[in-house]
């Protein structure tokens, strides 16, 4: 059975065969230059120059986004690759690199994508290499846009619809329908590129047509499939196989309803099980569903699973086409879907919420109204993205613009209006724009794909949209005047817009060095320092991860001495202290010390931590003085030397203090009573000054005596008590550093 595409489809007809895919668009990262994703949704980007029939995507893990899709050439249709940076980049020109130019057919087949683990592209197509024989082929893409294949690809044989998925393993395995048979078959490629199996392994139900397998890769290279039984009328099976390619289990059915065979559903994988959502019919309606298949071949959700909505009157709402996604480690399942009424004829959406353990339905057994159906004809599209666990998802109403919207945890919008327009321009029906895609893009992003007639023929589009709602942020000069300063000191003033025009135009405005510097205020205002270029760069308050920035050039700099300041010391001791200060290079490289002195003179430097400043911001030095005079008045400045000139900060003071009993000296600390009188002696054996206070209480607690008591290193100190009782005395010497307690007795 040929299933293609021709050149133009109703959007109905669309709804029932469009294949999601993936556009890879990240956020702006702090100090990011200007990015190619345009926020202008009249515009949008264009993702070829050709003419685009069909398209399909994947992401990358380390932040691409690669995009595989049939150019109109000549006649022929030719496959295609390009691969798209975080920032909108077209890393492989203007239009990619060319896949396979061999004859195909005049009609866009099915074809399908994924990425392996070293991120490259795997494209599952077909061609007619063999004159009138349809031959499933896979081709590998490097980031280079290396084939890595070989130029021609890997023929797996002859039939339709290749659906790759990459293993655990690093291998990739591929399910296609062969030609002339009611078989599906699967074949694994290698990481060395050659075919696993001499024998491609079949898989067939009993004598039915088995076909359109979808493949997602399990732990330890063992991988589940989904596949349809019957001929454009089917039902639905899962098998899973280890890496060998033995079958776990036999054929399992998982529905009992009518699919068809012109879909492909939505397939999620977690660890070992499988989560498929779909939609069926039952007589005239349409029924959305969840299935959950376990690694031992069990349905325990049962027979078809978990219904999105338990209505299923015949004049109750259809539910219509499903997407499916899960969180990492979360217990839920979450299911965007497309709700018409019985004609088919208006449109809404739903969403629903499945606890994984038991699929039981989170948000009523009629699921979450999130646009009602009506004439606005509101239609879901492409794959449904999470944040935080909470849907985020594109859709298109009856004049063909496009939006986003994004939900919490209970269904409930979250961004204000609801909903952020990223394609606002309109279509008719009967030249409707197609192939719809959506997906998430690292913590901070998503993007919308479609294909749309703006001119003569169709062509492929992207817009991005952050998770807080934003489409774009943009950087000017007021007035529109040159991004460049000429005078010494100049400045130039910046401007920001926000897109949506609707959000929060607050920024925060920052300079990204690049050979010059420069600094802006908290308005945008760019004074300029010295010679080269800065970014100016503005960041959305409303959501921080979108940003742009402007390259200014900047001419006429005098170059300017460091700027320097001094501040108080701290940690001063008998003997030391630390010095502090700032330091502002003023974009030459400056030398950082601090001089100090008993007199303005100074006499001593020291080397401040860091001793080398560089850039345009304010920089805290400090330095750490030993061997110090104790009691002793200290004069001190912070001190920059750059090629622009030498600058000092103001002189200040520091007095050390007097030696304080140290854990040393208290080991060399003995107090001895005189016998039979109210005398003690302290013997300090130090050769400093101490300072203490002593205290002698008796033993009621009561404090008889309490005197400060200083010595220049004497070796004794007569304290006497005159007449006290005889009996056991506590005896403390005590400063800001240390205490020294003693029990003595006192004989009469």
């Amino acid at each position: 059975m040929k299933t293609f595409y021709t050149k133009s489809h109703s959007p109905f007809l669309l709804r029932a065969v469009t294949l999601f895919f993936i556009l890879l668009v990240v956020c702006f990262l702090p100090g990011t230059l200007h990015a190619q994703w345009n926020p202008n949704t009249s515009v949008n980007i264009q993702i070829s120059s050709l003419t685009v029939a069909d398209m399909q995507q994947a992401n990358t893990s380390d932040g691409k986004t690669w995009i595989a899709y049939y150019a109109e050439v000549a006649g022929n249709y030719n496959m295609m690759a390009q691969l798209i940076d975080a920032n909108g980049y077209k890393l492989l020109g203007t239009d990619g690199v060319l896949v396979d130019s061999h004859p195909s057919s005049s009609a866009t087949f099915v074809f399908n994508v994924c990425v392996d683990a070293s991120n490259n592209l795997i494209i599952g197509m077909q061609d007619e290499r063999q004159a009138g024989n349809m031959q499933a082929v896979t081709y590998k893409v490097s980031q280079t846009g290396t084939m890595m294949w070989g130029a021609d690809g890997i023929v797996l044989g002859g039939g339709l619809a290749p659906y790759p998925a990459a293993l655990s393993t690093g291998e990739v395995v591929i399910a296609w329908i062969e030609s002339n048979s009611n078989t599906l078959k699967l074949q694994k490629i290698t990481t060395n590129g050659t075919a696993a199996w001499t024998i491609p392994i079949s898989i067939m139900v009993g004598s039915s047509t088995t076909t359109r397998g979808q493949i997602v890769g399990c732990n330890a290279g063992k991988f589940t499939v989904v596949y349809q039984k019957g001929g454009m009328y089917t039902t639905l099976y899962a098998q899973m196989f280890d890496n060998s390619g033995t079958a776990l289990y036999a054929p399992l059915q998982i529905c009992t309803q009518t699919t068809a065979a012109y879909r492909y559903y939505s397939i999620a994988v977690e660890a070992d099980t499988t989560y498929f959502g779909y939609y069926s019919s039952v007589g005239n309606r349409f029924n959305s569903f969840l299935q959950r298949i376990n690694p031992d071949g069990t349905i325990p959700w049962g027979m078809n699973g978990s219904n999105f909505n338990t209505s299923t009157g015949t004049n109750d709402s259809y539910q219509m086409t499903t997407n499916i996604n899960h969180a990492p480690g979360s217990n839920y399942v979450w299911s965007v879907c497309t709700f018409s009424n019985p004609n088919q004829t208006i449109y809404g959406i739903y969403v629903q919420k499945f606890l994984k353990t038991t699929g039981e339905r989170q948000l009523t057994d009629a699921g979450k109204v999130v646009y009602p159906i009506g004439t606005s004809m509101y239609t879901q599209a492409g794959d449904l993205a999470l944040i935080n666990d909470a849907p985020m998802f594109m859709y298109y109403i009856s004049n063909y613009k496009i939006y986003a919207t994004r939900l919490d945890a209970t269904g409930n919008f979250v961004w204000p209006g609801n909903q952020v327009e990223i394609s606002s321009t309109t279509a008719s029906a009967g030249n409707g724009k197609m192939r719809y895609q959506f997906t998430p893009v690292g913590p901070n992003r998503c993007a919308g794909t479609w294909t749309e007639k703006r001119g003569s023929t169709y062509m492929g589009y992207a817009q991005g949209i952050s998770i807080g709602g934003l489409t774009g942020v943009v950087v000017a000069t007021q007035g529109s005047v040159p991004a460049e300063i000429t005078t010494d000191q100049g400045t130039l003033q910046l401007v920001a817009t926000v897109y949506p025009s609707t959000a929060d135009q607050t920024v925060t405005w920052s300079i990204v060095p690049g050979t010059g510097a420069a600094t802006i205020s908290s308005t945008g205002l760019v004074t300029a320092l010295a010679n080269g270029t800065v970014y100016g760069v503005a960041t959305a308050l409303q959501d921080n991860s979108v940003s742009d920035s402007l390259l200014i050039t900047l001419t006429n700099q005098t170059a300017a001495a460091p700027t320097v300041v001094t501040l108080p010391a701290t940690s001063v001791t008998s003997d030391g202290a630390t010095v502090n200060g700032t330091v502002n290079a003023n974009t030459l490289s400056t030398t950082a010390s601090f001089d100090y002195g008993t007199t303005t003179f100074y006499n001593h430097t020291i080397a401040a931590n860091p001793p080398t400043i560089t850039g345009n911001t304010t920089t805290p030095v400090s330095a750490t003085i030993t061997g110090l005079t104790p009691n002793t008045l200290y004069h001190y400045r912070v001190k920059g030397i750059n090629a622009a000139g030498t600058s000092t900060g103001a002189d200040l003071t520091f007095s050390t203090g007097n030696v304080g009993v140290s854990e040393k000296d208290a080991l060399n600390v003995e107090i001895s009573p005189v016998p039979n009188h109210g005398q003690f002696t302290i013997t300090i054996n130090s050769g400093s000054k101490i300072s203490f206070t002593l205290e002698i209480y008796n033993n009621l607690g009561v404090k008889i005596y309490g005197q400060p008591i200083n010595s220049d290193g004497l070796t004794a100190v007569p304290v006497d008590l005159g007449s006290v009782q005889a009996g056991l005395y506590t005896v403390i010497l005590h400063n800001s550093e240390t205490s020294i307690i003693r029990k003595v007795s006192i004989n009469r």
